[in-house]
């Protein structure tokens, strides 16, 4: 079915409220939730505190709306990719290198997903922490299917799919974090750093890889 085409007004309207949103995720990922003010959005988005809340009822309300997009993205990305790879090697290599353009191209989201992972319930509120911790389980479904069946076809050594995740998910944050900081991650080396993360995660740096012990 066709979808309506917006009015002049609803596009005005869904144009200031994506100026709010884009103005909010500079000022949270540089301060984080708790310590970012109404005031300073209101401020960074060149709009009053009163058509702020035309748009949306809290600062907790805006921050659940960067966070429900940036998870939407990361699932997005990682669905198809599912679809279009048949191993985890190229599923891993394939997600690695759109994950880190997406970082690249939109460094405050990264930022603000760091400091969310970082430090949950302390920095937020527990409802924006169960956002997350729900967002990112379904987000790691391609990976969790892929991965025990690459176990069952033997294309991976038997191991605890869970912690294996877990270790690629957060060495590979850190790495991609560690490059935009210290402005290491150029366009033109995103390959590079893609095909080096994957071949870390399947073959480590021993020279004599079959000979580390089974788990």
């Amino acid at each position: 079915m066709k979808e309506k085409a917006l009015t002049r007004k609803e596009r005005e309207k869904e144009f200031r409220r994506q100026e709010i949103l884009d103005a909010s995720v500079i000022i949270f990922a540089q301060k984080g939730f708790k310590a970012t003010t109404l005031d300073e959005i209101a401020e960074k988005s060149e709009f009053g505190k009163g058509t702020i809340y035309n748009y949306f009822s809290s600062k907790e309300d805006i921050y659940k709306e960067i966070i429900l997009s940036i998870l939407e993205i990361h699932k997005k990305i990682n669905d198809e990719v599912d679809k279009s790879t048949d191993n985890l090697y190229d599923f891993i290599l394939e997600t690695t290198k759109r994950h880190i353009s997406h970082c690249l191209h939109n460094t405050e989201t990264f930022l603000l997903m760091i400091f969310t992972k970082m430090h949950h319930e302390k920095s937020t509120t527990p409802e924006i922490s169960a956002l997350m911790k729900k967002g990112e389980e379904q987000m790691l479904n391609p990976i969790i299917r892929k991965t025990e069946r690459a176990i069952k076809k033997k294309e991976i050594r038997k191991i605890n799919s869970e912690k294996m995740i877990r270790l690629f998910k957060s060495s590979g944050f850190a790495y991609i974090y560690d490059l935009l900081i210290s402005q290491n991650l150029k366009e033109e080396n995103i390959d590079e750093e893609a095909k080096f993360i994957t071949d870390i995660l399947f073959n480590g740096i021993s020279m004599n890889a079959q000979k580390v012990p089974k788990v």
